[in-house]
């Protein structure tokens, strides 16, 4: 995700929607809020470019702070416990409290626990899986972009992601269908 909170509680009230319409799923609206949550990664590049761009602005970050900024800002990516996390946090708050209004909205929970290690929601090994420098959907949008092509017509563009989408839809029922002989 990339960090919109739109984008976020879309994909949450979507989530919860379509398990919601199940009947085989009997999780209440909170664990599959929960649930839905720790399916969420966010892109390290965001963030990265935000520490980056703060870093540049003289009037946030002295230009002899600069470096102790940037490194401070990074370390947060890779801290492992949430005291730790907070500690940093903190001294980043205090050394540098033009940033506050920045960091905050990063250190959200909401935020925090799509970016940092210290705050994931997400099963680990499915965290370890995901790129950090992109995030499912820029990666879906490549895929789309790559199978369709860009810039068409609205009718044209339409026609290209039903034709994405049916071949998504035949390769599901082709592998749902097939019986297989295990020997």
């Amino acid at each position: 995700m990339d960090f919109s909170e739109a984008e976020r509680n879309g994909f949450i009230e979507a989530f919860v929607t379509f398990w919601s319409n199940r009947t085989d799923d009997d999780r209440s609206e909170a664990d599959l809020r929960e649930a839905a949550s720790s399916l969420l990664r966010g892109c390290q590049e965001h963030f990265r470019a935000g520490v980056t761009r703060l870093s540049r602005i003289s009037g946030v970050i002295p230009l002899d702070k600069k470096d102790a900024f940037v490194h401070r800002a990074l370390s947060l990516l890779s801290v492992q416990t949430k005291d730790d996390f907070s500690v940093r946090a903190k001294l980043i708050l205090r050394d540098f409290p033009k940033t506050a209004s920045w960091l905050e909205w990063w250190i959200r929970p909401a935020h925090a626990s799509m970016l940092f290690e210290a705050h994931r929601k997400m099963e680990i090994d499915i965290w370890d899986s995901i790129p950090v420098t992109t995030n499912a959907e820029e990666a879906m949008h490549w895929k789309l972009y790559a199978a369709t092509g860009r810039n068409h017509s609205f009718l044209e563009g339409l026609q290209a992601l039903y034709a994405v989408a049916a071949y998504y839809e035949r390769t599901y029922r082709e592998k749902t269908s097939a019986s297989f002989v295990h020997y």
